[in-house]
C-alpha cells in the first residue's frame, strides 16, 4: 500500500495512519480518516534567464515530492474540458432572477454568500496576477500537507494566478494512493469555492467527491461571509478537531531562506534543493513527534479501552487512569459549585448592607420632613395642603426644572465649542505665521 511504501522511503508520517487502525466501534466519533491542507506560495519564484543561458542543470535523479509537469498539464486540459461542458449544460437550465437567492445542488450555503467569499479573496480569482510570467519562469509552489505538517506532494506553478487545476492535481495524486473507502478532510483557504466548482463542473466522480469533507483554514475563515464560517470553519465541523489548516504557512516560513538563492537557479536545481529541504523538514518533524507520541495508543470512549499498537501496558492500567481522571474532574466541578455558592452568599451580605444604608437614609429623610412640617405655622400648613393638589403649580415646577436643565446643557455645550474654536484658531494662526516666515525668507534671499 501507499502508506507502507512512503514510510519505507522515509516519507509520509505514521501518526496519520493511526485512525485507520482504530476499531469500527469508533466510527461514530470521527467523520474523516485523514486530514490534509492545501495552499499556494508566490514568493518561491524562479526568474527567467533573459539571455537563454541555462548552464549546467542536470535532471534530478532521486525520487521527488513534485508532481510531474505533464500530469499538471493534463489536469489543466481536463479542467478546461469539464468547465466547457458545464457551461453547455448551464445554457439549458432556467436561472433564477438576480433578486432571488438560491442554494446550488449539494451546497449548504446560498449562492450569494459564495459569491461574496469569492469576491473578497484574491486566491479565488484565477485571473488575478500574483507573479508576472514576463519576468518569472516559475511563479510559485502549491503544497499538499498532512495535519502533522508533513509534505505529501508539491506542484511547481507556472501561471500568474492561483488556478484550480493545481489543487485538483494534488487531490488526484492523493486519491490515487489511498484506499477507496478512506475519508479525507481537506482544509483550503477557499475550500468553499473549490467544493462549489467541483460540484458544478464535476471534475471527478461523485464517489470521490462523497469522501471529501471541505473546510477553511482557521486564519482565513474570518475573511469569509458569516454563513460560510458557520458551515466551513474547522472548529464547527465534526472530525477536524484542533487542525488549523495552516501547515502550509509554516512550510513557507521554513523555506523562506531559500527564496533568494532559488530565484536565480536552474529549473532542476531548484526542484532538487526544495526536495532536500522538504525531506529534512519531514525527518525533523518525525523526530519531534516521536518524543511526544506514546508507545501504546489507547482509545477510550465511555467504558471502551482498546489497545491498538505498541508494546507494554495493559487495559487495567488504562482503566485506572481513566477513572482517576474522571474522579479529578468531578472534584473540580464540585469545587467550582462551592465557589459559586460562596460568591452568592457574599453578594447577599453586600445586598443586606446596601439595604441597611437605604433604610438609614430613608429614616433621615423622614426625620427632616417631620421637623420642617412642625416648623410651619397654622397658615403655612393650610397653604401646603392647598398647594399639594394644585396642578398648575406642579406643571410650572416641572417646566422650571426642565428649563434649568436645558440651560445647563447649553452652557456646557458652549464651553466645549469654545475649546474647539480656540484650538482651531491656534492651528490656523500657527500656519499663517509659518507662511509669513517662509515668504520673508524667500524675499530676503531674493533681494540679497
Amino acid at each position: 500500500m501507499f502508506w507502507e511504501t512512503r514510510l519505507a522511503q522515509g516519507e509520509g508520517f505514521p501518526v496519520c495512519h493511526s485512525n485507520r487502525l482504530l476499531p469500527a466501534t469508533t466510527d461514530e466519533f470521527r467523520s474523516v480518516d485523514v486530514i490534509v491542507c492545501i495552499d499556494a506560495c508566490f514568493t518561491q519564484k524562479r526568474s527567467k534567464n533573459p539571455r537563454g543561458a541555462e548552464g549546467h542543470d542536470p535532471p534530478n535523479p532521486t525520487s521527488s515530492v513534485f508532481i510531474p509537469s505533464e500530469t499538471v498539464t493534463q489536469m489543466e486540459v481536463h479542467v478546461e474540458r469539464c468547465r466547457s461542458k458545464g457551461k453547455e449544460r448551464g445554457r439549458g437550465v432556467l436561472h433564477p432572477s438576480e433578486d432571488e437567492d438560491r442554494v446550488e445542488e449539494g451546497m449548504r450555503v446560498p449562492a450569494s454568500v459564495l459569491d461574496g467569499c469569492g469576491e473578497s479573496f484574491v486566491a479565488a480569482d484565477e485571473k488575478r496576477e500574483k507573479a508576472s510570467t514576463h519576468f518569472f519562469a516559475d511563479t510559485g509552489l502549491m503544497a499538499l500537507l498532512c495535519r502533522h505538517d508533513c509534505v505529501l506532494w508539491l506542484v511547481n506553478m507556472t501561471s500568474a494566478g492561483e488556478k484550480q487545476h493545481y489543487a485538483l492535481a494534488l487531490i488526484q495524486q492523493l486519491t490515487q494512493h489511498i484506499p477507496d473507502d478512506m475519508r479525507v478532510g481537506l482544509l483550503y483557504d477557499i475550500g468553499c469555492q473549490l467544493e462549489r466548482s467541483w460540484r458544478k463542473f464535476k471534475f471527478f466522480a461523485n464517489s470521490i467527491l462523497s469522501r471529501f469533507h471541505f473546510a477553511i483554514s482557521v486564519f482565513h475563515a474570518y475573511g469569509h461571509q458569516w454563513p460560510c464560517q458557520v458551515v466551513y470553519h474547522p472548529r464547527k465541523r465534526q472530525g477536524f478537531g484542533l487542525s488549523d489548516g495552516e501547515g502550509c504557512e509554516r512550510l513557507w516560513s521554513a523555506l523562506k531562506p531559500l527564496i533568494g538563492p532559488l530565484r536565480v537557479s536552474g529549473y532542476h536545481q531548484r526542484l532538487f534543493v526544495l526536495d532536500l529541504q522538504v525531506r529534512h523538514l519531514d525527518a525533523k518533524s518525525c523526530l519531534g513527534y516521536g518524543d511526544q507520541s506514546p508507545r501504546v495508543l489507547w482509545y477510550i470512549g465511555g467504558d471502551i479501552v482498546v489497545q491498538v499498537g505498541g508494546s507494554g501496558g495493559d487495559s487495567d492500567q488504562a482503566g485506572a487512569q481513566w477513572q482517576s481522571k474522571h474522579k479529578a474532574d468531578e472534584e473540580i466541578s464540585k469545587i467550582i459549585e462551592l465557589e459559586k455558592l460562596v460568591g452568592a452568599l457574599h453578594d447577599v451580605e453586600s445586598f443586606e448592607i446596601e439595604i441597611a444604608d437605604a433604610r438609614s437614609q430613608h429614616n433621615n429623610l423622614l426625620e427632616t420632613l417631620r421637623r420642617r412640617r412642625e416648623g410651619l405655622g397654622v397658615t403655612g400648613r393650610a397653604k401646603l395642603v392647598a398647594l399639594r393638589g394644585n396642578v398648575f403649580l406642579q406643571v410650572r415646577m416641572n417646566a422650571l426644572a426642565v428649563k434649568t436643565r436645558i440651560r445647563d446643557r447649553l452652557r456646557q455645550r458652549k464651553f466645549e465649542l469654545e475649546r474647539i474654536e480656540r484650538a482651531y484658531r491656534q492651528t490656523v494662526g500657527g500656519y499663517v505665521l509659518m507662511q509669513r516666515h517662509q515668504s520673508n525668507v524667500v524675499n530676503r534671499h531674493y533681494f540679497d
